[in-house]
């Protein structure tokens, strides 16, 4: 992981989104339904995380300088900056504060929110994108509007609600094949 920022508690998974940019953790609470998130991005302004930028929603986040946390639940339509979800709340921020230029919030919400401006985090590949601006909302309230984050952004494709954490790509490395083994189907192997 890239950030000097310890995180708040223990999560069992985690993922570099981006090296010197962005790390995230996680942990699905089933009994709950819901899903804890810790965010690092390397920037003293807003962070935010969404599945996906087109119909989809957003938390946004951001610790002023008195550090007071602040999390928005947003909604995009289109690509455009994104609105308020003032319909229901449902991302909660639980703490956050900025060390040494970067900002790190714990949040969580309902693995489905059943809001209609909110998207179910399923089992299978779930479609992350974190972004970040380089300066606080203005003004820096609960209704603070963010700026536009031009090319601070990313996507990864992630198993949210996977129980095992998948092995790193030098598992395999040096296999000549491997064998998929379907149960009650067939059995595969592929060579190259």
């Amino acid at each position: 992981m890239s950030t000097p920022v310890e995180t708040f508690t223990t999560y069992k998974h985690s993922i570099e989104l981006q090296k010197n940019v962005a790390d995230l953790w996680w942990t699905v609470d089933d009994n709950e339904r819901e899903i804890t998130f810790e965010l690092h991005i390397n920037t003293t302004g807003w962070i935010a995380l969404a599945g996906g930028m087109k119909g989809t929603d957003i938390g946004v986040g951001w610790v002023d300088q008195r550090g007071s946390v602040y999390f928005q639940d947003r909604y995009a339509f289109a690509k455009e900056r994104p609105m308020l979800d003032n319909t229901t709340i449902d991302w909660f921020a639980l703490q956050g504060r900025e060390v040494s230029g970067w900002t790190a919030i714990q949040f969580k919400r309902l693995l489905d929110t059943c809001d209609l401006m909110d998207v179910p985090i399923k089992s299978g590949t779930n479609k992350l994108i974190f972004a970040y601006g380089l300066t606080d909302p203005i003004p820096s309230g609960p209704n603070g509007e963010i700026s536009y984050h031009e090319n601070q952004h990313g996507s990864r494709a992630l198993s949210l609600r996977s129980y095992t954490d998948s092995l790193s790509e030098d598992t395999f490395a040096g296999l000549d094949y491997f064998d998929f083994r379907l149960n009650n189907a067939c059995h595969i192997s592929i060579f190259y």
